[in-house]
């Protein structure tokens, strides 16, 4: 059920990321081809009339645009936080034991029988091969988990014996395949929605460049640069933010 949730987040996540600057683009560019064409052939218009009903007319499609995308990504931010929230959650959930609760107690005791084979070795070499060896019995993620508890035990005694770099690097390569084993699909969804929304409230729905963002400049002018920060594109239309050309409140829709 929690995949699935997850599984259902992302694709909001996903909608939101990739179509998103397509369709407003798509709107801008629809929704202001007309309007513009009528101001530009008004015959009652003197050309600085012209251009001051175009500035203003842009500046109000400008503002609508920064609010839309503000509202979008105020949902990406929530749709990241609820699936962030939920794959941590995911991540620190204990693997649940297998059924069969006579194969777990053989492993207990299996494993204390190691550790205590471990501590008394003397030969590095052998004790690594022994770990090897045990590890490679168990595929399941739950004994894999309960083998990476107990890892940092066997290094300390391992390396008490002989910690020169080529002991460890063989710890680490058995400790890879622990870890591999302990990772389960959850666990792996998890991380894959942790690394996805990892830009949570500072996600960028336009990718500077594109033809989504180029599209949207060429109607509302240079103010689109700050189409990702939406909040600041209407401070400095109504002149309370300013830039380092200073307060652009009034040309930057040219």
């Amino acid at each position: 059920m929690t995949i699935q949730k997850l599984s259902e987040l992302f694709e909001q996540g996903y909608e939101i990321r990739s179509k998103f600057a397509t369709t407003i683009a798509t709107q801008v560019r629809e929704g202001m081809n007309d309007p513009l064409a009528k101001i530009r052939n008004d015959q009652h218009l003197t050309p600085q009339g012209k251009k001051a009903k175009e500035a203003e007319f842009k500046r109000e499609a400008a503002r609508e645009v920064f609010e839309v995308v503000a509202k979008e990504k105020a949902t990406y931010a929530k749709v990241a936080a609820e699936a962030t929230a939920l794959a941590k959650k995911m991540k620190t959930e204990a693997i649940k034991p297998p059924a069969n609760t006579v194969d777990v107690k053989l492993f207990e005791q299996e494993l204390a029988a190691l550790q205590t084979s471990i501590m008394l070795s003397t030969n590095v070499d052998t004790a690594i091969k022994t770990i090897d060896a045990f590890q490679s019995k168990y595929d399941e993620p739950y004994y894999a988990a309960e083998l990476q508890k107990a890892f940092p035990a066997f290094i300390q005694m391992v390396t008490a014996i002989d910690d020169s770099p080529k002991h460890k690097q063989a710890l680490a390569r058995v400790y890879t395949s622990i870890q591999a084993k302990a990772t389960t699909p959850e666990v792996e969804k998890a991380d894959s929605i942790l690394s996805y929304f990892s830009d949570g409230e500072d996600i960028k729905l336009f990718r500077e460049g594109s033809p989504q963002h180029d599209t949207v400049k060429t109607y509302i002018g240079a103010i689109a640069n700050h189409i990702n920060s939406p909040e600041k594109a209407i401070g400095i239309l109504d002149g309370t933010v300013q830039t380092f050309a200073g307060m652009e409140g009034t040309n930057v829709i040219e």
